[in-house]
């Protein structure tokens, strides 16, 4: 079973890598620089791996039917909550490197600063909701292993994409 799994996500692996070979320009991106992917492409790409989670998940915890019927709306529900709460962080680290290049002042610094700390208290906050309303569904034991898959999923996503993009970039030039 763990074959099965290795083989469909090194074939998401590929895909990211593949899709993106076949559209590129001759030329390479300056070294350190990455290409930009579309928005139709990367929600595309969450959808799969979205399903393989779920696959793998269902697979890892032994979950029923009425399990998966209460715990993926709900996972999805506060994915969602947390993707928000990322791309709000993302947007506050931009305006923070753009006050940095701009020379704000301390103060102004400062107050980016909070709101960077605030938007990652929420992230806490939404994660620790989620787990808090996922334990009123699974028993101690599925929670456990919850917590552990969800940390290897992510491990094994991020090597993935490592290589996708290692291999993307094809073989460097001398």
């Amino acid at each position: 079973m763990k074959k099965q799994w290795l083989a469909m996500a090194l074939i998401i692996g590929l895909g990211l890598g593949t899709g993106k070979v076949l559209a590129q320009p001759a030329t390479p991106p300056p070294k350190g620089e990455e290409r930009p992917m579309s928005q139709e492409r990367r929600e595309e790409l969450r959808k799969k791996v979205e399903l393989i989670w779920q696959q793998k998940l269902t697979e890892k915890l032994d979950l029923t039917e009425e399990e998966k019927a209460r715990v993926f709306p709900l996972l999805r529900q506060y994915e969602e909550r947390k993707r928000a709460l990322r791309q709000e962080n993302r947007e506050l680290v931009r305006e923070l490197e753009q006050m940095i290049e701009a020379k704000a002042t301390a103060g102004e610094l400062k107050k980016a600063i909070k709101a960077l700390e605030e938007n990652d208290g929420k992230l806490r906050e939404v994660r620790e909701e989620g787990f808090h309303e996922l334990a009123k569904i699974l028993p101690v034991e599925k929670q456990a292993r919850y917590i552990v898959f969800q940390l290897q999923f992510r491990r094994e996503m991020r090597g993935l994409m490592h290589k996708a993009r290692h291999h993307e970039r094809g073989p460097r030039t001398p």
